[in-house]
């Protein structure tokens, strides 16, 4: 590709989410991320001079010495990002693709935990929700079509590497997923999951249900929060309880409450099944 229109291809990709759907590359864009993309999903790697010599070059050591990389100069790479100030490495990565719901439960090993995000169109609460997701140890994402991209440059810096170890999902039909996951069609032998919809009007405290089994925390549209028709599909409703004048919190911020309780649930009965195999 001769170099004009490599700059303009990468151009593309960070501004048209057509171009990345269609050609299924993403960029990614410093060293933080580029240090810790897996050297196998990068297609091209370009850096600077100044980046090469700086202390930064460290981080992202594997990724050059196993993709190498085309030396560019600073102008060059200015024109290539999309931020203000480039660090000076820049890198165009291939996008995953998880095959199906099986494939999503059935990766991590652990007992599912997923996410389901309806219509989530604020590309910081999606890269914070991965965020948040990975800390706390949930499985996957699922989202239907109208959530934001999850490969837009946004959504890929503010996920700060969660985006290359929390596999996701999108689905045309939610709501059909939802149903086969709540009958037991997804994961092996027939079980079924729970499936908790976060909403202003529910009936129960989310400290209130059991997320140790397979479950599922469902999230909806920053504006309108989840759909009737998604509302209906649960299994129970949860709220977070709140003091003051807040009516709500924004939709990474409940995600994050929702999910470090479940975390907790489930470690607390790891240590307590740990002690009592000990006591045995």
């Amino acid at each position: 590709m001769a170099e004009g229109r490599k700059k303009k291809f990468i151009k593309e990709l960070l501004q048209k989410p057509k171009t990345r759907r269609e050609s299924g590359l993403y960029v990614v864009d410093g060293a933080k991320m580029c240090g810790e993309l897996p050297p196998e999903e990068a297609e091209e790697v370009f850096a600077t001079g100044e980046f090469l010599s700086s202390r930064y070059a460290a981080s992202c050591e594997g990724l050059l010495r196993a993709c190498g990389y085309e030396l560019v100069t600073e102008q060059e790479m200015k024109q290539m990002s999309d931020t203000v100030t480039p660090q000076g490495i820049l890198a165009v990565a291939r996008q995953k693709r998880v095959k199906g719901l099986g494939a999503l439960l059935e990766g991590s090993g652990k007992t599912p935990l997923l996410v389901i995000l309806e219509t989530l169109q604020d590309p910081g609460n999606l890269g914070t929700i991965l965020r948040a997701a990975e800390a706390a140890g949930a499985t996957g994402i699922l989202m239907n079509r109208s959530c934001a991209d999850i490969y837009s440059p946004k959504v890929v810096r503010s996920t700060m590497g969660a985006l290359f170890r929390v596999p996701f999902l999108y689905v045309e039909d939610l709501q059909e997923a939802v149903r086969r996951l709540k009958a037991g069609e997804v994961l092996p032998e027939g079980r079924a999951m729970q499936v908790y919809a976060a909403h202003l009007q529910g009936a129960v405290d989310y400290t209130a249900v059991s997320y140790r089994e397979p479950c599922a925390v469902m999230i909806g549209n920053e504006a309108h929060g989840l759909s009737p028709e998604l509302t209906a599909l649960a299994s129970g409703a949860i709220r977070i309880p709140m003091e003051g004048r807040v009516e709500s919190l924004n939709a990474a911020m409940a995600a994050t409450v929702i999910l470090f309780e479940a975390s907790r649930q489930r470690r607390l009965a790891a240590e307590t099944a740990a002690g009592n195999c000990r006591i045995r």
